[in-house]
């Protein structure tokens, strides 16, 4: 229960403003006292009895001295339903909670709210989504970078307006936040374009945070329509590239940028093993970028109609940049390649980008598979009328039936932990076929694997 102080100790902002007071809350953030001003705000910003504070300014304040352990003191202003305060908040984290030290209370009442149109707001094209953050009342705290406002528009004339100011419904109407549900089609006012909503709690419980994606027009009624299959397979198919994937590479890279902002203490000091969690977290979403990238690849070569194009590549020269490109990595693990020398040059066909994507693949995978301190050979060869690049390693070799099924789609022979789809080689080769050419690969346990890309000659 929230200890209130006696009224007669806060019964005035000029008393508040004069005589510093304590908010204390746990470690969790719920309210376990406050004066009676701070108590008041706090229910009238939808907070109760033993929940968290539901004052996202200093709530935010309360959290970041957590996370690093250290007193904070800075200036904050905080937004009531009627009033904006502006005070000076010493924050101190302990084993049992924090405490706040409020002073330099100062209370002005907010503006009479303005009779004219809704804001207009221009989303640029390029973008699929928006983030919005609104506090418990539903007004607008934060709308993204991304947003661009018209060049008469500041940001003070967009914060604290009800997020019906920006949003409407599918019809037109004002967004009523409390009405809506995840999944629900909206539109950004002078936006042409429908949104998908999406509501998550923020700060647990101290307001919400609203991300908009780009939904797809509603398609025109048509008369009769046949009931749609259960499983539509085929159009799911061909929807990752498009629709799917770039979905998920702005949350994913959200994530990844975060993650390597924490881990490399940009925000402060962090506990070493904190920094170590953010890298893995760093990690893991690259890979996810890598597995999208593996699946819209997948889509474009099993598309039909697709083909590669036919021009004059130098497989010494491709085989050396995809060396350069992978040096760093080899180098980790004191693996030395040993590629085409520079005035080496071997003519074919193919298409630059493609060749470049295969032997980028096979080097890889021979620097994930080979033993600390071995080496990789990147070796040429010609015939009457190909040519070819050979990738060859000292990893632990493939059986004959590993090899037949090495070029199988999803296939990754029981190997765990080394990050990869099953894609890689599958696409290879099939990118391999489309340019006239082939990939195929001798091995036997313990004794490596070569693999080899062969391509027309000029």
């Amino acid at each position: 229960m929230i200890a209130r102080a006696n009224p007669s100790e806060a019964a005035s902002a000029s008393a508040m403003a004069d005589h510093p007071h304590v908010v204390k809350i746990d470690r969790d953030g719920r309210l376990l006292h406050a004066d009676a001003r701070v108590a008041e705000l706090h229910h009238a910003l939808g907070g109760a009895e033993g929940e968290v504070l539901a004052i996202p300014a200093l709530l935010d304040l309360a959290r970041h001295a957590m996370r690093l352990g250290m007193r904070l003191s800075r200036p904050l202003t905080i937004v009531g339903p009627k009033e904006s305060v502006d005070l000076w908040c010493d924050c101190e984290p302990g084993a049992q909670g924090i405490d706040l030290r409020i002073s330099q209370w100062r209370e002005r009442p907010l503006p009479e709210a303005e009779t004219a149109a809704p804001l207009p707001i221009f989303v640029p094209s390029s973008e699929t989504s928006v983030d919005i953050r609104v506090d418990p009342l539903g007004r607008i705290l934060h709308v993204q970078d991304m947003v661009m406002l018209p060049a008469d528009w500041d940001a003070e004339r967009v914060t604290l307006k009800p997020v019906g100011a920006l949003i409407a419904t599918e019809d037109g109407a004002p967004l009523v936040l409390a009405d809506c549900h995840n999944g629900v089609r909206v539109r950004l006012i002078g936006d042409p374009r429908c949104w998908t909503l999406y509501r998550t709690r923020s700060d647990a419980g101290a307001g919400w945070n609203l991300l908009l994606t780009e939904a797809p027009a509603a398609p025109e009624p048509q008369a009769a329509p046949s009931p749609p299959p259960l499983f539509d397979g085929e159009r799911l198919a061909h929807m990752f590239g498009s629709q799917i994937g770039p979905a998920l590479r702005q949350p994913i890279g959200r994530i990844i940028a975060n993650a390597e902002t924490i881990g490399g203490r940009l925000e402060g000091p962090l506990r070493s093993d904190y920094a170590g969690y953010a890298g893995d977290i760093a990690s893991a979403g690259r890979h996810l970028l890598a597995l999208i990238d593996d699946l819209a690849e997948l889509e474009a070569i099993e598309a039909s109609g697709f083909s590669a194009a036919s021009e004059p590549v130098d497989l010494a020269d491709l085989a050396r940049r995809a060396a350069g490109l992978l040096a760093l990595k080899a180098a980790d693990r004191s693996i030395r390649i040993d590629k085409p020398a520079e005035d080496e040059s071997l003519a074919a066909t193919g298409e630059f980008r493609r060749v470049l994507q295969v032997l980028l693949n096979l080097l890889g995978n021979a620097i994930n598979y080979a033993p600390d301190g071995s080496m990789i050979w990147l070796r040429l060869d010609e015939g009457p009328d190909w040519a070819s690049v050979t990738v060859a390693d000292q990893g632990p070799g493939l059986s004959e039936e590993d090899q037949q099924r090495l070029f199988n789609k999803w296939e990754r022979l029981g190997r765990s932990g080394d990050g990869g789809s099953g894609l890689g080689l599958y696409i290879s080769r099939r990118l391999a076929l489309a340019m006239q050419g082939d990939l195929t690969v001798e091995s036997a346990p313990g004794q490596g694997a070569r693999f080899t890309l062969v391509l027309p000659k000029i």
